[in-house]
Formats: structure tokens, C-alpha cells, sequence
């Protein structure tokens, strides 16, 4: 069952030059697959009344470009395949005459939250989404991010509770925004990115206090920021193109 609502880039979503800022981009890809559950009944209530939840692993987002300030989105999404405990799930952000401005593929694990363990999807869940279609067709690509062997170790960055979401852990565009912040800081010469491909795999949740270090490196496919705790652990690689 596809799924789409319209909204329109605000103020406090922009950067100094009135483009919107990529992780905004990403929160309405969250939105959305939030609005859609919502709308066929599997409200964050009823799911946290099932003990379940769902648990992003991975992002392939495909960037046009940038929306700017005031201008009228159409965001949607599809859910095209459920095996096991995996989702996955296509998102789009078009233009209002249509035009694609981002594309992406996503996967997702049920979770029991009891059990603190992943668990096959049930019917219950299951069922109110309909239709499976894989409506936009991109290319398959690895979940893993391969690292480079050489890392360079920068600035850390300390979890404040406005990264916390409602699962009590870091929220997935966050890590997306610090990886792109430590990147700039990096390279002050690029003042932004403003396009490409953006990939995202998700190991471990940070909570609230922990030191987050971003570790940057180059694979052959971009620029990669490994962003890990003390011992050298993986919160989330984040390949950027």
C-alpha cells in the first residue's frame, strides 16, 4: 500500500542559504512511515500495548538536490517486502509537479520489546499494510558498509537528550547529522553537501550521555564516518558519495 502526505519546507528547517537541511529530509522519511502506521491503526500505542516495535538497520538514500524555503513537498512511502523479522520499505520526497528530489530503500527489524530481541513479524502487523509494491526499483545494494582500514579519529560528539527519541536511545537521522557535521569539520573547504547518495547500516543504540567518536576514512565507493563508542564498538557506519 503506498502511502503519501504533502507539506512544505518551514523556516526552521533550512540552513543559512535557505536550502533544506538533509537531516530534516530524513525526519520526513521517519514521519511519514510513522503517519502511514498510524493511519491503518498501528499507532506507537498499540504496538508498545503488542511489545513490539520497529527498528531501523539501514538506509540507501538518493539525493536530487535540495528543497528550499516554502516549497511544497510530496513525501511517501511504500512498504515491498516483509520476510522473517525484515521490512523493507521504499520513500520518495517529489516536487509539486512531481519530480523526484530524493529516493530511497530502507530496512527495518521487528523487535520484541520484552524480550529485548528481534522477532518474526505477525499477521496482527502485518495485514493492515496491504499490497506489497516496490515502487521505485533501485538497485539492490549490500546492507554492510565496508571500512577502510585506515581511520582518522576526530572531535567526539556528547548524546544530549534533543538526540533521544521515544525509544529512549539516539534517533537514526541523528547519527546521519553528526556524520555530516564531523565531515564539514573535516573539510571546511566544502562548505556543504547538497546531493549524491547517502548510506547508513545501524549496529548498536547510544544513550543518552555517551561519547560518540567519529572515525573518517575513505572506501572506494566515498567518504565513510565510523561513529563508535571508547572500545572501538559501532553505533552506525554512514558511507556518503
Amino acid at each position: 500500500m503506498m502511502y503519501e502526505f504533502q507539506d512544505r519546507v518551514r523556516y526552521s528547517e533550512t540552513d543559512e542559504d535557505g536550502d533544506m537541511k538533509v537531516v530534516a529530509m530524513v525526519n520526513y522519511l521517519q514521519d511519514c512511515s510513522t503517519f502511514h502506521s498510524t493511519d491503518v491503526g498501528l499507532t506507537v500505542e498499540r504496538l508498545r500495548a503488542l511489545q513490539r516495535a520497529w527498528l531501523l538497520s539501514y538506509w540507501d538514500i538518493y539525493i536530487e538536490r535540495l528543497p528550499r524555503l516554502c516549497e511544497r513537498l510530496v513525501i511517501g512511502t511504500s512498504p515491498h517486502s516483509f520476510r522473517g523479522v525484515i521490512a523493507h520499505r521504499n520513500f520518495w520526497i517529489r516536487d509539486a509537479e512531481g519530480r523526484d528530489i530524493l529516493r530511497a530503500d530502507s530496512q527495518w527489524f521487528s523487535f520484541d520489546t520484552e524480550k529485548q530481541r528481534p522477532v518474526k513479524i505477525s499477521e496482527e502487523v502485518l495485514l493492515p499494510f496491504g499490497e506489497r509494491r516496490d515502487v521505485l526499483g533501485l538497485p539492490e545494494s549490500p546492507r554492510r558498509i565496508t571500512l577502510p582500514e585506515k581511520l582518522e579519529r576526530l572531535s567526539p560528539v556528547l548524546v544530549q537528550r534533543h538526540h533521544i527519541d521515544s525509544n529512549h536511545h539516539v534517533n537514526n537521522a541523528q547519527y546521519i547529522e553528526m556524520a555530516a557535521e564531523a565531515l564539514l569539520r573535516a573539510f571546511p573547504e566544502h562548505r556543504k553537501w547538497t546531493g549524491g547518495r547517502i548510506r547508513a547500516e545501524y549496529q548498536r543504540a547510544a544513550l543518552l550521555n555517551a561519547q560518540i567518536i567519529p572515525m573518517l576514512g575513505r572506501n572506494e565507493d566515498g567518504l565513510v564516518l565510523s561513529l563508535q563508542n571508547e572500545r572501538g564498538e559501532v553505533y552506525a557506519n554512514v558511507e556518503i558519495r
